[in-house]
């Protein structure tokens, strides 16, 4: 849900606002108003809201001071004016959009459309951040006696073997896995670990070289060369950022 604010906005235009809203691809939107500077400064400052239209004609100084020294604040400012100077002195802040009355209702819906494009691409960046620094950190491994916990960065490469999977770590030593090794892939973050054949995985922190004799290998740090198909090379290449320059 987004959290849309007024600061002293004149009633026909929240209604067209809030008409456009019902009429757009947006679930829902909590909007709220106040004519209280402090409320809003607390609100701006906390980033209690989405997106907060202010017609500033009243408070322009203190508004001005308000967006110059909030460090940090993830509400989107729209300002509506009367004033059409206005804009020179909001010019230099963070502001995301500016309109002087008569307000013009496609501009506003316009400016608004764009504010809920920009925000829903930020939470998509957000979210896949987010799964991105919760991918699994930890492989454990099922035996009759114990359950062991490999750290993922502790892993050279991933070898299919039938429906298990050997894991070669860092140190030289093997660990073998019950799971394929497509479970794992669905684990591991495709940003470090790059499948290069359909029977291996690399961790791409531990690689050392590509080397080029007799087709393709990874020259791991674990002293391990492991091949790489003629398929897998423009994945490997997409990872490395080198084009077509191991090829």
């Amino acid at each position: 849900m987004l959290n849309l604010l007024y600061f002293k906005i004149e009633l026909d235009l929240k209604e067209q606002i809030e008409c456009f809203v019902d009429g757009s691809s947006i679930k829902k939107v909590n909007f709220q108003t106040t004519d209280d500077l402090d409320e809003l400064k607390d609100f701006y400052s906390n980033s209690n809201f989405d997106i907060i239209v202010i017609d500033p004609s009243q408070d322009k100084d203190e508004i001005i001071a308000l967006v110059k020294n909030t460090a940090v604040t993830l509400s989107k400012l729209i300002i509506l004016s009367s004033v059409k100077d206005d804009a020179f002195d909001f010019v230099n802040f963070n502001i995301f959009g500016f309109l002087s009355y008569p307000v013009c209702t496609v501009e506003v819906l316009t400016i608004l459309n764009r504010c809920f494009s920009k925000i829903s691409l930020e939470n998509e960046a957000h979210q896949l951040k987010f799964a991105k620094e919760n991918f699994q950190k930890f492989i454990s491994i099922n035996s009759v006696s114990k359950i062991e916990l490999i750290k993922i960065t502790d892993i050279s490469y991933f070898e299919a073997d039938g429906r298990y999977t050997i894991l070669h770590l860092t140190n030289g030593v093997s660990k073998m896995a019950s799971k394929n090794l497509g479970e794992f892939q669905k684990l591991l973050n495709p940003d470090i670990f790059c499948r290069i054949h359909h029977k291996f995985i690399i961790n791409m922190n531990n690689l050392l070289n590509i080397i080029k004799s007799d087709g393709y290998y990874c020259e791991m740090t674990n002293s391990k060369n492991v091949p790489v198909s003629k398929r897998k090379l423009e994945n490997l290449n997409l990872i490395l950022n080198m084009g077509k320059a191991i090829v």
